[in-house]
């Protein structure tokens, strides 16, 4: 098994699994371990008279265990995956087990069938007419709720903002709860988001105007959705909350097949619900594109897809002027780590002309994936920055021991790196050296 600690710790479902694991790291506490070239196994001994059994599929990171525990994957899985990563000489390799076998063969069997299931599902043409209904209806709905907003951000601009900062969040709590009952929860989201930054320091007031501009330009573009090009239509949908459904994308989105890194993961959680963010770069495409999931509850996605892996799959992409969302079409059936290093462009002017480029075509876009080779990590006085091969500089935003990490893993020399550009910081998710390193993903 080729997995590092990071990758396995990025598969956790929460900072409670990975303690949980953590503690299960002891050959003692496993009668029976073993790997193959596809697998690995074990069984874990608990407080019942009875071990669980473990069971890992190398190519898909899928873990099965006996255990009752609905968290995936389970403190088992994790303890098994960490045991063979920090401690390879205990887990000899030899044929699996029946049970585990089992296993195997009957999840294979059942990805096959699911696959099947999902080609066949995509030949069943979609009934345009329903559709159209189905959309005429919520657009109407959205843009009753667009009006209202606009109204109320005109108001809050004849009023001034001088008296924001003593606002209680029930007050954009409410104007946006208006905006989910008009089924607009992308402008509820860009509510609340105005509100979180009041309190956010020196130049809150330059962001909040921002964020007003984005959303007078959201409420625009609502009330002339139908007399914009069908790219920019895809695009407003998207930050409405408004994105195309499974059946509607498939039958049309243009496709690629390829051997995808992922390069970069970001978990974000608001009233339990969780998203998943994740930036791949393909083998031949070479522009990174972004996975994006939700999960309600826990952080326990179904599919699981390990930072600093390479896989083989096919992406089906949404549609919009600068096309940046795609779809996984299946699970991916193979995954291997990363064994060489991820396209950057070379300097930090080329990755912004890029992104002016990108935001020309779709104005609404937040953050922008960002690999630029040749970086150095530097300090000037308690802000940390990066430097290019041009001598240019951005500001990082970065914790200070994540940023003394990346300091040590370049060794003061130059580095590749993936992250997301903001407009103001950058985000750094992992870097190569001689090797990938990834960096928590958890805000």
């Amino acid at each position: 098994m080729n997995l590092n600690t990071d990758q396995i710790v990025a598969l956790a479902p929460d900072a409670a699994s990975i303690k949980a694991g953590r503690g299960l790291v002891k050959p003692s506490k496993w009668p029976t371990l073993g790997q193959s070239e596809d697998m690995l196994w074990g069984e874990c001994q608990g407080s019942g008279s009875t071990p669980y059994q473990v069971s890992v599929d190398l190519k898909a990171l899928v873990c099965k265990c006996t255990c009752p525990s609905r968290k995936f994957p389970c403190k088992h899985g994790l303890g098994l995956l960490l045991l063979a990563a920090e401690n390879p000489a205990t887990v000899k390799t030899g044929e699996p087990p029946l049970w585990a076998a089992h296993w195997l063969a009957t999840r294979r069997e059942k990805a096959e069938k699911k696959a099947a299931a999902i080609t066949e599902k995509k030949s069943v043409p979609v009934d345009a007419e329903t559709v159209a209904q189905r959309n005429a209806k919520r657009l109407k709905q959205m843009r009753e709720g667009g009006v209202e907003l606009a109204l109320w951000l005109v108001d809050q601009v004849r009023h001034g903002l001088a008296n924001w900062p003593q606002q209680s969040p029930a007050y954009f709590a409410s104007v946006a709860a208006r905006m989910v009952d008009a089924k607009a929860p992308g402008l509820a989201n860009e509510i609340l988001r105005l509100g979180e930054m009041i309190p956010s320091g020196t130049g809150w007031l330059q962001r909040v105007l921002g964020q007003l501009g984005r959303l007078h330009l959201l409420t625009e573009g609502l009330s002339r959705f139908e007399t914009l090009p069908a790219p920019v239509q895809a695009d407003l949908r998207t930050w409405l909350g408004w994105p195309l459904k499974e059946e509607e994308l498939l039958p049309d989105a243009p496709r690629r097949t390829d051997d995808w890194a992922i390069v970069g993961q970001v978990f974000t959680e608001r009233d339990r619900l969780w998203e998943r963010r994740t930036w791949l770069i393909g083998q031949q495409y070479a522009q990174p594109v972004m996975l994006l999931d939700f999960m309600h509850g826990q952080r326990n996605f179904p599919v699981p897809l390990a930072v600093g892996t390479q896989v083989k799959t096919t992406l089906a992409f949404y549609p919009g002027a600068w096309p940046l969302r795609a779809l996984l079409t299946e699970p991916p059936q193979q995954t291997c780590p990363l064994h060489g290093p991820f396209p950057a462009h070379s300097d930090f002017d080329a990755v912004l002309a890029d992104r002016a480029k990108a935001l020309a075509a779709n104005p609404w876009l937040l953050t922008y994936p960002f690999a630029s080779e040749g970086v150095i990590p530097v300090r000037r006085g308690n802000d940390w920055r990066l430097r290019d091969v041009q001598g240019v500089e951005l500001s990082l935003k970065i914790v200070d021991q994540q940023a003394w990490q990346l300091l040590a893993i370049s060794g003061g020399q130059p580095i590749r790196i993936f992250g997301e550009w903001s407009g103001n910081d950058l985000r750094v998710l992992s870097a190569w050296t001689d090797s990938f390193h990834s960096f928590a993903t958890t805000p």
